[in-house]
């Protein structure tokens, strides 16, 4: 059995402890290798092969309808809530009219109609 510092006793040896067999390839064979992947890569193209390489996706397109927006400056907090779809459409809907890139803007204004109306 095998000693370790941490002071177990395990059945597992060492698989570092002898080094002195591993030697190195010759670098005749690392190139022989290469050469023989570009072979492999060319006749796999040849014959139509599929690569087993992932493929990068192509970017999704922005839709038209949404754009990206930005916050503003200022402490924040986030602000999640459920609405029926017809209110959600009608909210970006006003954003766009409004050209309002920031949606925290457009709830601003729309709280502070709110006041200013209930104080008449």
């Amino acid at each position: 059995m095998a000693e370790h510092e941490s002071g177990g006793d395990t059945d597992r040896d060492d698989p570092f402890a002898n080094l002195a067999t591993f030697k190195p390839k010759a670098p005749s064979e690392v190139s022989q290798a290469r050469a023989l992947d570009e072979d492999i890569q060319k006749i796999s193209k040849d014959n139509n092969f599929p690569s087993r390489q992932p493929q990068t996706p192509e970017p999704e397109a922005v839709k038209p309808g949404k754009r990206r927006r930005f916050n503003s400056s200022g402490p924040k907090a986030q602000l999640n809530i459920k609405v029926p779809l017809e209110c959600h459409a009608r909210f970006y809907r006003m954003a766009e009219e409004r050209n309002i890139r920031v949606l925290g803007d457009l709830l601003e204004q729309a709280l502070d109609a709110l006041e200013q109306q209930d104080s008449r």
